[in-house]
């Protein structure tokens, strides 16, 4: 298989994009100051508050601060770099080239995934490690074994995130067909996925006459297996598997649905199936 040449070149090719680098340069930034913002945010939350918080099924920690930055840059920047990645060769006539070399079209797909996937984990792991030394010299408890089990299932998301989008890409004709799919995929998944679920809850209390939860882990557990489903739902439950600490709203269910380990269930569908489909279409184009 040849797909860890087309790895290497296509990482040289994307890396060389000044709007990644000044993308990064800004996420480094951004998450150096979300450490900033947790360490004051910590110093102002009195033990009392936290715990009132905490009954409530609400709880604030560092790795919530990262990960709410973290998924919009990689979800953001994941488009930027993987929209046109077959797409554009297509496009331009640059993917026969490239299958006039002993490459197959999955050596190509697969190529184009990690290549992207290495070009995005750079930032994300420099700003982590920026983040890291922030968090020392500011003072805020961090486990080091935890930050590096955080870090690395962050770099699986954002290998998720690029297959989605190489596989949209994959399924295109043209660059414009990949761009109006990427944006149409980023806008389901990151903004109507969460706030239909979340309209529709607040309707039904507002049409029953009921008054609305306070907190979050009060809402219907329906709720939670449907939001779930999302891959940057999915990544924070996963999170919260591995680092159970590290959850923002606890759910007091038993239902199986509602385990958190099945986020890594979901990341593996968001991962495998986007591609299979792109594949699909991909195989089966008249280049």
């Amino acid at each position: 298989m040849s797909a860890p040449l087309v790895a290497k070149k296509d990482f040289q090719d994307a890396s060389r994009s000044k709007v990644l680098w000044l993308l990064s340069g800004l996420y480094v930034l951004f998450i150096s100051a979300m450490v900033w913002a947790f360490s004051a945010f910590e110093g102002l939350l009195s033990g009392g508050d936290a715990a009132a918080a905490a009954q409530q099924g609400v709880s604030f920690n560092l790795y919530i601060f990262l990960a709410g930055a973290t998924t919009l840059f990689i979800s953001a920047t994941a488009l930027v770099v993987s929209y046109k990645s077959i797409a554009g060769e297509r496009e331009s006539g640059q993917i026969k080239l490239l299958l006039g070399l002993p490459h197959s079209r999955l050596d190509v797909l697969l190529g184009k995934v990690v290549g992207r996937t290495a070009v995005l984990a750079v930032p994300v792991l420099l700003g982590f490690a920026v983040a890291l030394l922030v968090a020392f010299a500011l003072g805020v408890n961090v486990v080091v074994t935890e930050y590096a089990f955080f870090a690395l299932l962050t770099v699986l998301y954002a290998l998720v995130y690029v297959s989605i989008v190489v596989g949209v890409s994959a399924m295109a004709n043209t660059t414009t067909q990949a761009t109006a799919g990427a944006i149409s995929v980023f806008v389901v998944l990151e903004v109507l996925w969460e706030l239909i679920p979340t309209m529709t809850v607040f309707g039904y209390y507002y049409v029953t006459d009921q008054p609305i939860p306070v907190s979050p882990a009060e809402y219907p557990e329906w709720f939670y297996v449907v939001t779930r489903l999302a891959p940057t739902a999915a990544y924070n439950v996963a999170r919260n598997a591995v680092l159970p600490k590290s959850a923002s709203v606890t759910i007091d269910s038993s239902s199986f649905l509602l385990q958190d380990w099945l986020g890594f269930v979901v990341l593996g569908l968001w991962l495998v199936v986007p591609l299979v489909v792109g594949y699909w279409r991909f195989d089966a184009a008249d280049l």
